[in-house]
């Protein structure tokens, strides 16, 4: 029963390690099979050099971006015994802003227009109120007629001088009889001299 062991046991070895040579080398229904286009990732890029299986790529990130701490570009050609069909690994990548957030930043350049704005109304409406308040706290002012609506008669006062008010006199006489017979409308003058 030794005799027995010992050259099955013997036989075995070449054959295990045949089989561990063909796991290593791959299974042999690869070769000649490779990966369809990786899938996208969000703000990053990917420029595959070799789409055959076991390959290595690396995705970088947009300009305007970064990765994310913790995530990881790379991405690799691998093959599915169960389905029989190549695939990239899928990557856990997260391409973030590489400009950070500053809430302060933020509050300072809306709160400064709004604070220059509130200033602003708020000055046109003192002096709108001040200029009210001055309107409100004036006397009226006394009006006085026309002269040129007042009618003008022609007539004596009681010392009987003639009150007719002349452009060119001081209602004297001669300015009396240039006027005198008319009874309507103005009076009119005609120059001295004549």
């Amino acid at each position: 029963m030794s005799r027995r062991l010992r050259g099955r046991g013997a036989g075995a070895l070449p054959t295990l390690g045949l089989l561990l040579l063909l796991l290593l080398l791959g299974s042999p229904a690869t070769p000649g099979i490779t990966c369809p286009t990786p899938t996208s990732v969000e703000h990053a890029d990917i420029r595959v050099k070799n789409y055959s299986i076991n390959s290595r790529e690396r995705y970088v990130c947009n300009s305007g971006f970064k990765r994310k701490a913790g995530t990881s570009s790379l991405t690799q050609c691998v093959f599915n015994e169960t389905a029989k069909v190549a695939h990239w690994t899928t990557p856990n990548l997260k391409c973030i802003s590489a400009y950070q957030y500053n809430p302060r930043a933020v509050t300072a350049a809306v709160s400064i227009p709004v604070t220059v704005l509130f200033v602003a109304c708020l000055l046109f409406l003192l002096v709108r109120c001040r200029l009210r308040s001055r309107q409100a706290h004036q006397t009226p002012g006394v009006e006085m007629e026309s002269m040129e609506s007042v009618p003008m008669t022609t007539g004596a006062d009681a010392r009987g001088e003639d009150t007719e008010i002349h452009l060119h006199g001081l209602g004297g006489s001669g300015d009396a009889e240039a006027t005198r017979g008319r009874s309507e409308g103005p009076a009119l003058l005609q120059p001295e001299g004549t």
